[in-house]
């Protein structure tokens, strides 16, 4: 299994050249598990590099499966 973290920042994105070293991006969490498609957790600001780097792979194609678990829907989870 993997997990990368698109977006951890709470509240308000602050993406930008300054925010580099932690991110900018609200949450958003890529897990993939073995031999299964991915579940993203949360669609904070951070989905919308996700979305781009699914779409580079079977999503592209239309074949592609992911399933989305939002844990709240404070404005920070759910804007990406």
């Amino acid at each position: 299994m993997k997990v990368r973290f698109w977006g951890v920042r709470g509240s308000i994105p602050v993406p930008g050249r300054e925010t580099n070293r932690y991110g900018g991006n609200t949450s958003c969490v890529e897990v993939r598990p073995k031999n299964a498609p991915p579940i993203i957790i949360d669609a904070g600001t951070g989905l919308r590099r996700l979305g781009k780097s699914l779409m580079e792979e079977a999503c592209g194609d239309g074949k592609g499966k992911a399933s989305i678990l939002i844990s709240h829907t404070h404005w920070d989870h759910v804007q990406g």
